[in-house]
């Protein structure tokens, strides 16, 4: 029967592509898996930051806390004010920053474009399967420099690639202009 993949499994991928033998488990003192385990947190990491279907949300609404600051969490990668926004924000120092009014103060809700970092083990197969086999191959680079592991597995890896673009294709409900909210993209402010 074939089970989901866990950050576990992932670690087991990453490091039969080696040749190391599986783990039992992810704490682990040996640094070949405690550095498995940190390739795949990198590799999900920057795949998540190109924000997908599954970790973006449109016009999250953000509220001030007592001292008009509004402090953002730390599993968010990517925040803005959608195109429509007389605001201008970025992330400074854990809060929102008005880059416009150069202030940390907010007076009302702010409703921003978020990319969020999901667990491993809460985001789609697809996207959990192209991260093992990424990461397998930067593993295989760096950590034992065999060449010939990276290339075996950039097929793979190319594949996994495909699979999540088509995941993303389909659950995205994307048109010919590539928006799912049939906004004209060629507005100018």
């Amino acid at each position: 029967m074939a089970t989901k993949l866990t950050k576990l499994s992932a670690v087991n991928i990453v490091l039969s592509n080696v040749g190391q033998a599986p783990v039992t488990t992810v704490d682990n003192d040996n640094p070949m898996v405690v550095m498995a385990a940190n390739v795949i947190d990198e590799v999900t990491n920057s795949v998540q930051s190109e924000g997908w279907t599954f970790n973006t949300e449109k016009s999250y609404p953000f509220t001030p806390d007592n001292s008009k600051k509004i402090n953002i969490p730390n599993n968010i990668l990517q925040i803005d004010t959608s195109y429509t926004s007389e605001l201008d924000v970025v992330l400074r120092e854990g809060k929102l920053y008005n880059k416009r009014d150069h202030t940390y103060n907010f007076t009302e809700q702010v409703a921003a474009d978020v990319v969020w970092l999901v667990e491993f083990d809460d985001m789609p197969e697809a996207f959990k399967q192209y991260i093992s086999m990424r990461a397998a191959n930067l593993y295989a680079g760096r950590a034992v420099g065999s060449a010939e592991a990276v290339k075996f597995g950039e097929r793979e890896e190319a594949q996994a690639r495909s699979a999540m673009i088509e995941y993303e294709t389909q659950q995205g409900d994307y048109n010919y202009l590539g928006t799912t909210d049939n906004r004209n993209i060629l507005t100018y402010r």
